[in-house]
């Protein structure tokens, strides 16, 4: 039951006839009702819609410029959907007709939602939504890097899996403190696959850093991207190996000013995530010890953005890289003015000298490598995503660019990731060229 679609298939179709029909429902009615009530209650829907775009985008910027314009449509009939509910609940003389008018506002909103979901595909299944992967209630298991001393890093070709290895991987919390940037953080999450938590365990594997975006947090990696049976699949097609997966906090701590992945007046975010958490990581679960070959990371949107960032910013630490549906350059909604003011002390060059396009037209990056991956239908990242991949192939970088099917939503960031787990892990080492 958990594992039906919410996506494609009865679901949402069932769930969109039913507002359809309960939005008409509460429009029918007598002479009066259709003559006045409605179009009363469209009025007032269509200057609430658009008070809601004003502010959302005018004022609090909630979102950006990707956001699907027909959602406010939807929004819309849901606000009216409501409006007309209201009237029913007022003017109903006995319990039925008020428990319908609920009911039929309720299954409206759920219409809403189901459109909205469609629209970002951010719970694929029922599963997603009612038992989403969760941490496991487990301290991390820790392993010192002392143990891998004289030990060549774990590859398909030198591992053997003992017989009993658990089948799948687990998803941890962690701690990662910012001890050189001083970043504040919120909670980390940490993909082990079956090989390290095996006994005797697999030294020193390949870490892989994933990026959320904005708004978001780690978890969007375990629901919208479905990251545990991702890598689980991988993993059992590979004796259980599989790379260490971090997902950190990208938010500073859920900062007013998110830190874009940039050293500012905000934080020292890049620092945080090129320096204290591959320090952390490396004394603490004793993987990516061999250096940045061992090393990648890779994001959706904001956190697109940010792999670029770490990977022009830090070649060394972050040689290979997959920006999904990222930015052509870190922004915020408010203009880049703001963002030089607010970030930088109204300084650009400080800015510049760390933008990647920026460092792409200045520097050279031979040993680096990376996939742009971007959505068909994504009219407004798609054309970032092109100019990036342009810039990172003239700078010496092996680039791919991939369009897949879909706009700027999970339907593109879940297969930007999975349909390169093999290329991913080619680079790191884990299976052989």
């Amino acid at each position: 039951m958990n594992s039906v679609s919410l996506l494609t298939g009865v679901v949402p179709v069932v769930l969109l006839a039913l507002g359809g029909m309960s939005l008409i429902w509460l429009a029918s009615g007598g002479a009066r009702h259709l003559l006045v009530v409605v179009p009363a209650a469209a009025l007032a829907s269509a200057a609430l819609t658009f008070s809601l775009f004003l502010l959302a985008e005018g004022v609090f910027h909630w979102w950006d410029a990707s956001f699907p314009r027909i959602l406010y449509v939807y929004a819309g009939l849901g606000i009216l959907a409501v409006i007309l509910a209201g009237v029913r609940l007022r003017t109903g003389r006995s319990a039925p007709p008020k428990i319908l008018a609920l009911t039929a506002a309720s299954l409206a909103l759920l219409a809403v939602a189901v459109t909205v979901n469609a629209a970002y595909a951010q719970y694929p299944t029922l599963e997603s939504l009612v038992s989403p992967p969760r941490p496991v209630d487990e301290a991390l298991p820790e392993r010192d890097p002392a143990t891998a001393a004289g030990l060549p890093a774990t590859t398909e070709a030198n591992w053997t899996a003992p017989p009993d290895m658990p089948s799948e991987g687990r998803i941890y919390s962690a701690e990662i403190p910012g001890s050189t940037s001083g970043y504040a953080s919120n909670s980390a999450l940490v993909y082990l696959p079956p090989a390290y938590l095996a006994s005797p365990a697999a030294v020193n594997l390949p870490v892989l850093v994933l990026i959320h975006g904005q708004p978001g947090n780690p978890s969007d990696w375990l629901v919208g991207g479905q990251l545990l049976t991702m890598v689980d699949t991988f993993a059992a097609k590979h004796h259980g190996l599989a790379p260490v997966v971090v997902m950190p906090d990208a938010s500073n701590a859920d900062n007013a000013n998110w830190p874009l992945c940039l050293d500012s007046d905000i934080s020292s975010s890049a620092t945080y995530l090129a320096v204290d958490l591959p320090a952390w990581v490396r004394q603490h679960l004793a993987a990516g010890l061999s250096g940045g070959s061992q090393w990648a990371v890779a994001g959706y949107s904001y956190g697109g953005t940010c792999a670029l960032q770490l990977a022009t910013n830090f070649p060394d630490t972050y040689p290979t890289f997959i920006d999904i549906a990222g930015e052509s350059a870190p922004t915020v909604t408010q203009g880049q003015d703001f963002l030089i003011n607010t970030y930088f002390g109204g300084n650009k060059s400080r800015f510049t000298s760390q933008n990647a396009l920026d460092l792409l037209a200045a520097k050279s990056f031979p040993d680096s490598a990376g996939i742009f991956a971007v959505g068909a239908d994504d009219s407004v990242y798609t054309p970032e995503g092109r100019r990036v991949y342009a810039a990172a192939k003239a700078a010496g970088m092996d680039v791919s660019l991939q369009v897949l099917p879909g706009g700027h939503s999970w339907q593109v960031w879940k297969a930007g990731l999975a349909n390169n787990l093999d290329w991913l892990c080619r680079r790191l080492g884990i299976l052989g060229s």
